[in-house]
């Protein structure tokens, strides 16, 4: 289980040759490249216990108003996603599986877009 209350976040850009060799020479790290359907991504080194991101293909929005931070909400999503519902919040995207495990994007009561993650739906 993770000890952060953040543990992903995802940067959405344009041009990716372009961010590619900004964040791995500014950084001097070396991300790497996925592509899964329409949703392609360059992952930020991750280690197992380091908070980690990526990069992402931005499907026309405004890359400075789609940052998402994703919260660990623990070992089950489903919970916090009843939780969100009963705090004045809105689902944009109901729980799905990723690799290391299930994600949500919701709107908190503010409006704001994050994420939520935990290792089971």
């Amino acid at each position: 289980m993770m000890n952060n209350v953040i543990n992903w976040f995802e940067l959405p850009v344009n041009d990716f040759s372009r961010a590619r060799a900004f964040y791995e020479n500014v950084l001097e790290i070396s991300l790497t490249e996925t592509e899964l359907d329409d949703f392609k991504s360059l992952t930020f080194p991750f280690d197992g216990l380091n908070v980690s991101g990526a990069l992402v293909k931005n499907q026309g929005a405004d890359p400075n108003q789609s940052i998402i931070l994703y919260f660990n909400v623990g070992a089950k999503l489903s919970p916090a996603i009843e939780r969100v519902k009963s705090n004045y919040g809105k689902i944009v995207i109901e729980a799905m599986p990723i690799k290391s495990g299930y994600i949500a994007h919701v709107l908190d009561c503010g409006g704001n877009k994050i994420g939520l993650f935990a290792l089971d739906a």
